[in-house]
Protein backbone atom coordinates (compact mmCIF):
# COMPACT_ATOMS: atom_id res chain seq x y z
CA UNK A 1 0.00 0.00 0.00
CA UNK A 2 2.79 2.43 0.91
CA UNK A 3 4.57 1.66 -2.35
CA UNK A 4 1.39 2.37 -4.31
CA UNK A 5 0.93 5.73 -2.56
CA UNK A 6 4.55 6.67 -3.23
CA UNK A 7 4.07 5.90 -6.91
CA UNK A 8 0.80 7.84 -7.18
CA UNK A 9 1.93 11.00 -5.38
CA UNK A 10 4.53 12.09 -8.00
CA UNK A 11 1.96 11.50 -10.75
CA UNK A 12 -0.61 13.65 -8.97
CA UNK A 13 1.98 16.35 -8.30
CA UNK A 14 3.06 16.39 -11.93
CA UNK A 15 -0.54 16.48 -13.13
CA UNK A 16 -1.37 19.48 -10.92
CA UNK A 17 1.72 21.54 -11.61
CA UNK A 18 2.91 20.45 -15.05
CA UNK A 19 1.96 23.75 -16.70
CA UNK A 20 4.28 25.52 -14.28
CA UNK A 21 7.03 22.91 -14.43
CA UNK A 22 7.00 22.77 -18.24
CA UNK A 23 6.17 26.41 -18.89
CA UNK A 24 7.50 27.96 -22.06
CA UNK A 25 6.68 30.40 -24.85
CA UNK A 26 3.77 29.66 -27.17
CA UNK A 27 4.78 32.08 -29.91
CA UNK A 28 7.86 32.67 -32.04
CA UNK A 29 8.76 34.26 -35.35
CA UNK A 30 11.86 34.57 -37.50
CA UNK A 31 12.58 36.01 -40.95
CA UNK A 32 16.32 35.19 -40.63
CA UNK A 33 17.28 38.78 -41.40
CA UNK A 34 19.27 39.25 -38.20
CA UNK A 35 21.91 36.60 -38.91
CA UNK A 36 25.06 36.50 -41.02
CA UNK A 37 26.01 32.88 -40.35
CA UNK A 38 23.89 29.89 -39.40
CA UNK A 39 25.65 29.40 -36.04
CA UNK A 40 24.28 32.77 -34.92
CA UNK A 41 20.74 31.37 -34.93
CA UNK A 42 21.46 29.12 -31.91
CA UNK A 43 22.20 31.31 -28.89
CA UNK A 44 22.47 28.64 -26.18
CA UNK A 45 19.66 30.19 -24.12
CA UNK A 46 16.70 29.09 -26.27
CA UNK A 47 15.75 32.70 -26.89
CA UNK A 48 16.33 32.07 -30.58
CA UNK A 49 16.72 28.53 -31.94
CA UNK A 50 17.85 25.61 -29.79
CA UNK A 51 19.84 23.28 -32.03
CA UNK A 52 20.42 21.88 -35.53
CA UNK A 53 19.99 18.35 -36.83
CA UNK A 54 22.45 17.06 -39.44
CA UNK A 55 22.42 13.30 -39.66
CA UNK A 56 24.91 13.05 -42.54
CA UNK A 57 28.18 14.94 -42.97
CA UNK A 58 27.20 16.05 -46.48
CA UNK A 59 24.05 17.79 -45.25
CA UNK A 60 24.19 21.58 -45.05
CA UNK A 61 22.46 24.39 -43.16
CA UNK A 62 23.12 28.04 -43.96
CA UNK A 63 21.77 31.58 -44.09
CA UNK A 64 21.16 32.29 -47.76
CA UNK A 65 21.07 35.60 -49.64
CA UNK A 66 20.08 34.15 -53.03
CA UNK A 67 16.50 33.01 -52.47
CA UNK A 68 14.23 34.79 -49.99
CA UNK A 69 10.55 35.51 -49.63
CA UNK A 70 10.97 38.88 -47.94
CA UNK A 71 13.93 40.98 -46.89
CA UNK A 72 17.29 39.71 -48.10
CA UNK A 73 17.82 36.36 -46.37
CA UNK A 74 16.35 32.93 -45.75
CA UNK A 75 17.27 29.64 -44.09
CA UNK A 76 18.69 27.04 -46.50
CA UNK A 77 18.52 23.30 -45.82
CA UNK A 78 20.19 20.63 -47.94
CA UNK A 79 19.83 16.92 -47.17
CA UNK A 80 21.23 13.97 -49.10
CA UNK A 81 18.94 11.09 -49.96
CA UNK A 82 17.80 8.82 -47.19
CA UNK A 83 19.50 5.45 -46.81
CA UNK A 84 18.76 2.08 -45.28
CA UNK A 85 20.43 3.40 -42.14
CA UNK A 86 17.77 6.07 -41.69
CA UNK A 87 16.28 9.30 -42.94
CA UNK A 88 18.50 12.22 -43.81
CA UNK A 89 17.91 15.31 -41.66
CA UNK A 90 18.97 18.95 -42.06
CA UNK A 91 16.77 21.04 -39.81
CA UNK A 92 16.59 23.84 -37.27
CA UNK A 93 14.74 23.26 -33.98
CA UNK A 94 13.31 25.26 -31.12
CA UNK A 95 12.70 23.47 -27.80
CA UNK A 96 11.10 24.26 -24.43
CA UNK A 97 7.96 25.77 -25.89
CA UNK A 98 4.51 25.01 -24.50
CA UNK A 99 1.46 24.18 -26.61
CA UNK A 100 -1.20 22.63 -24.36
CA UNK A 101 -4.34 20.57 -24.83
CA UNK A 102 -7.38 22.60 -25.94
CA UNK A 103 -5.18 25.33 -27.39
CA UNK A 104 -5.17 26.07 -31.12
CA UNK A 105 -1.69 26.47 -32.53
CA UNK A 106 -1.02 28.17 -35.87
CA UNK A 107 2.23 27.89 -37.80
CA UNK A 108 2.67 30.08 -40.87
CA UNK A 109 5.75 29.52 -43.05
CA UNK A 110 7.14 30.03 -46.53
CA UNK A 111 8.95 27.21 -48.36
CA UNK A 112 10.88 27.02 -51.63
CA UNK A 113 11.55 23.43 -52.74
CA UNK A 114 14.23 23.24 -55.43
CA UNK A 115 13.90 21.01 -58.49
CA UNK A 116 11.29 18.62 -59.81
CA UNK A 117 12.87 15.35 -58.66
CA UNK A 118 10.72 12.89 -56.76
CA UNK A 119 10.47 14.06 -53.14
CA UNK A 120 8.28 11.30 -51.72
CA UNK A 121 8.39 11.27 -47.95
CA UNK A 122 10.35 14.43 -47.51
CA UNK A 123 9.17 16.11 -44.31
CA UNK A 124 9.05 19.90 -44.07
CA UNK A 125 7.83 20.68 -40.56
CA UNK A 126 7.35 18.89 -37.22
CA UNK A 127 5.59 19.84 -34.01
CA UNK A 128 6.31 17.36 -31.25
CA UNK A 129 7.07 16.70 -27.62
CA UNK A 130 10.64 16.16 -26.55
CA UNK A 131 10.97 12.74 -24.95
CA UNK A 132 13.78 11.05 -23.11
CA UNK A 133 13.90 7.99 -25.38
CA UNK A 134 13.53 7.90 -29.15
CA UNK A 135 11.84 10.38 -31.45
CA UNK A 136 9.32 12.75 -29.93
CA UNK A 137 5.68 12.00 -30.71
CA UNK A 138 3.88 14.64 -32.74
CA UNK A 139 2.58 15.70 -36.15
CA UNK A 140 4.49 16.61 -39.28
CA UNK A 141 3.96 17.71 -42.88
CA UNK A 142 5.18 15.42 -45.65
CA UNK A 143 5.31 15.53 -49.44
CA UNK A 144 3.97 12.34 -51.04
CA UNK A 145 3.32 12.23 -54.81
CA UNK A 146 4.03 15.98 -54.62
CA UNK A 147 0.99 16.55 -52.38
CA UNK A 148 1.16 17.73 -48.77
CA UNK A 149 -0.25 15.44 -46.09
CA UNK A 150 -0.18 15.32 -42.29
CA UNK A 151 1.61 12.34 -40.77
CA UNK A 152 1.53 11.40 -37.09
CA UNK A 153 4.44 10.20 -34.98
CA UNK A 154 1.99 8.25 -32.83
CA UNK A 155 -0.69 5.67 -33.74
CA UNK A 156 -3.10 7.64 -35.95
CA UNK A 157 -3.78 7.51 -39.71
CA UNK A 158 -2.31 10.10 -42.05
CA UNK A 159 -4.54 13.02 -42.99
CA UNK A 160 -4.55 13.24 -46.78
CA UNK A 161 -6.06 15.71 -49.18
CA UNK A 162 -9.50 14.83 -50.52
CA UNK A 163 -9.19 12.24 -53.28
CA UNK A 164 -9.71 13.82 -56.67
CA UNK A 165 -9.36 17.36 -55.31
CA UNK A 166 -5.65 17.32 -54.40
CA UNK A 167 -3.59 20.44 -54.99
CA UNK A 168 0.00 19.83 -56.09
CA UNK A 169 2.84 21.49 -54.26
CA UNK A 170 4.54 24.01 -56.59
CA UNK A 171 8.30 23.62 -57.03
CA UNK A 172 10.97 26.24 -57.71
CA UNK A 173 8.83 29.00 -56.25
CA UNK A 174 7.85 30.32 -52.84
CA UNK A 175 4.82 28.62 -51.31
CA UNK A 176 2.94 29.74 -48.21
CA UNK A 177 1.91 26.98 -45.81
CA UNK A 178 -0.43 27.59 -42.87
CA UNK A 179 -0.88 24.75 -40.38
CA UNK A 180 -3.60 25.09 -37.74
CA UNK A 181 -4.46 22.50 -35.11
CA UNK A 182 -6.67 22.38 -32.05
CA UNK A 183 -4.80 20.11 -29.65
CA UNK A 184 -6.63 17.23 -28.00
CA UNK A 185 -5.74 13.80 -26.61
CA UNK A 186 -9.30 12.74 -27.41
CA UNK A 187 -11.08 12.75 -30.75
CA UNK A 188 -11.97 16.39 -30.18
CA UNK A 189 -9.12 18.09 -32.03
CA UNK A 190 -8.85 19.43 -35.56
CA UNK A 191 -6.24 19.97 -38.27
CA UNK A 192 -6.35 22.44 -41.14
CA UNK A 193 -3.69 23.13 -43.75
CA UNK A 194 -3.70 25.96 -46.27
CA UNK A 195 -1.38 26.11 -49.29
CA UNK A 196 -1.16 29.58 -50.84
CA UNK A 197 -4.45 30.52 -49.11
CA UNK A 198 -6.25 27.43 -50.43
CA UNK A 199 -7.62 25.10 -47.73
CA UNK A 200 -6.27 21.69 -48.78
CA UNK A 201 -6.74 19.67 -45.57
CA UNK A 202 -9.61 19.91 -43.07
CA UNK A 203 -10.04 17.26 -40.40
CA UNK A 204 -12.28 17.45 -37.33
CA UNK A 205 -12.99 15.08 -34.43
CA UNK A 206 -9.34 14.03 -34.43
CA UNK A 207 -6.74 13.06 -31.84
CA UNK A 208 -3.99 15.65 -32.33
CA UNK A 209 -2.02 14.88 -29.17
CA UNK A 210 -0.74 11.42 -28.21
CA UNK A 211 -2.07 9.74 -25.10
CA UNK A 212 -0.15 10.11 -21.83
CA UNK A 213 1.40 6.67 -22.23
CA UNK A 214 2.66 6.28 -25.77
CA UNK A 215 5.02 3.34 -25.40
CA UNK A 216 6.18 1.33 -22.41
CA UNK A 217 9.27 3.53 -22.19
CA UNK A 218 7.75 6.90 -23.13
CA UNK A 219 5.04 9.07 -21.70
CA UNK A 220 3.70 12.44 -22.77
CA UNK A 221 2.41 15.44 -20.86
CA UNK A 222 -0.60 16.47 -22.92
CA UNK A 223 1.43 19.09 -24.80
CA UNK A 224 3.91 19.80 -27.57
CA UNK A 225 7.19 21.52 -26.78
CA UNK A 226 9.31 21.52 -29.93
CA UNK A 227 9.05 22.86 -33.50
CA UNK A 228 11.33 21.90 -36.38
CA UNK A 229 11.79 23.34 -39.88
CA UNK A 230 13.81 22.60 -43.01
CA UNK A 231 14.28 19.08 -44.30
CA UNK A 232 13.15 17.50 -41.04
CA UNK A 233 13.55 14.09 -42.69
CA UNK A 234 14.38 13.06 -46.24
CA UNK A 235 13.34 9.49 -46.97
CA UNK A 236 13.25 10.07 -50.73
CA UNK A 237 15.76 8.68 -53.21
CA UNK A 238 17.04 12.14 -54.10
CA UNK A 239 19.03 14.87 -52.37
CA UNK A 240 16.73 17.78 -51.57
CA UNK A 241 17.26 21.51 -51.10
CA UNK A 242 14.67 23.76 -49.49
CA UNK A 243 14.62 27.38 -48.39
CA UNK A 244 12.51 28.55 -45.44
CA UNK A 245 11.48 32.11 -44.62
CA UNK A 246 9.05 34.18 -42.56
CA UNK A 247 8.15 31.63 -39.89
CA UNK A 248 5.41 32.61 -37.45
CA UNK A 249 4.13 30.46 -34.59
CA UNK A 250 1.28 31.46 -32.28
CA UNK A 251 -1.73 30.42 -30.23
CA UNK A 252 -5.04 31.82 -31.45
CA UNK A 253 -8.43 32.21 -29.83
CA UNK A 254 -10.89 31.21 -32.51
CA UNK A 255 -13.82 32.50 -30.49
CA UNK A 256 -12.57 36.04 -29.83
Amino acid sequence: MKKAILLILPILFLSCDKKEIFAGPNSYSDSFEGYTEINETVDGDNINWSFFQKTYAENELSIDTTFFHSGNKSFKSFAVAGTSEGASKASINKQFMAFWEDETVVIDMWYYVVGTENADWMFLFDIEEKTAIGAGPGMRLALVDNFLRVEHKYPNPDIKQELGAEVEFPRDQWVNIRFESKLSQKNEGSVKVWQDDVLIIEQYDWKTLPKDILYATQGTKGMYSQIEFGVTANASDNPMTVYVDDISVSIVDLFS
